[in-house]
C-alpha cells in the first residue's frame, strides 16, 4: 500500500480511545455457542473444545485458534435445533451486524438457548457519528484473559443510531431476556 493511500484511509477513520476488557472464565455446562467466533476467537481461546463458533466469514473462522468447532453460519438464521445450548456468547460481534439485524440475532439466540440459559455479550458503546468526514469508527482493544493478554483492534461503519449497553439491554428485554448482570468500563460493556 502506498503512503498516500494509507493517509487517505486514515483520513476516513475516526479512532476512539484504546479500550480494555477483562474476560474471566465463566461456568458453562455443555457446548457454548459463540456468535462471531472467528478472528481472535476469544471465547474459543478461553473455553476450547466446549465452543461451537459460528461466523459468516470462512476466512475469519480459519484465522481462529484450534479448539472450537467452527461453522460458517449467519447468526440471524442459525440451523441449530431449539434449546440446544446453555450459553450463547457474542464477543465484539454486534458492532459488525447491521442494526436492522440485531433483533433477528437476539431472537435466534433466545431460540437456541435452553430454558434458563445465558446470553453473554461483550461489546462497545458506539455513539452516533461524531465526524461526518470519517465513515469508519475504530478502536484498539486490550483483552485480558486468565492466562494471556491479546492486543487487537476493531473497526466498522458508523451505526445509524447509538449502540451501547442501554440499546442492547432494551433489545434483550423486548425479545424476552431478563438482564441479570451488566458492567461498563470506558466504552466497553458486558451484559448477561
Amino acid at each position: 500500500m502506498s503512503e498516500e493511500h494509507s493517509e487517505d484511509l486514515e483520513d476516513r477513520i475516526f479512532f476512539l480511545e484504546k479500550q480494555e476488557v477483562t474476560v474471566d472464565d465463566f461456568d458453562a455446562a455443555g457446548f457454548i455457542l459463540d456468535i462471531g467466533g472467528g478472528g481472535e476467537g476469544i471465547i474459543g481461546q478461553l473455553k476450547g473444545r466446549q465452543v461451537v463458533a459460528v461466523d459468516p466469514s470462512k476466512r475469519e473462522l480459519e484465522e481462529a485458534a484450534d479448539g472450537p468447532l467452527k461453522i460458517v453460519m449467519d447468526a440471524g438464521d442459525m440451523r441449530f435445533l431449539d434449546e440446544t445450548f446453555e450459553v450463547v456468547t457474542s464477543f465484539f460481534t454486534l458492532l459488525y451486524i447491521s442494526g436492522s439485524e440485531h433483533e433477528k440475532v437476539f431472537r435466534e439466540a433466545s431460540r437456541v438457548l435452553k430454558p434458563g440459559g445465558r446470553f453473554l455479550i461483550w461489546d462497545v458503546d458506539l455513539p452516533q457519528r461524531l465526524d461526518e468526514q470519517r465513515e469508519v469508527v475504530a478502536f484498539y482493544l486490550s483483552v485480558k484473559l486468565p492466562d494471556s493478554e491479546i492486543d487487537t483492534g476493531y473497526g466498522t461503519k458508523w451505526p445509524e443510531q447509538r449502540q451501547g449497553l442501554a440499546y442492547y439491554r432494551e433489545l434483550a428485554q423486548q425479545v424476552g431476556f431478563i438482564a441479570c448482570a451488566q458492567s461498563q468500563n470506558g466504552r466497553v460493556f458486558q451484559l448477561e
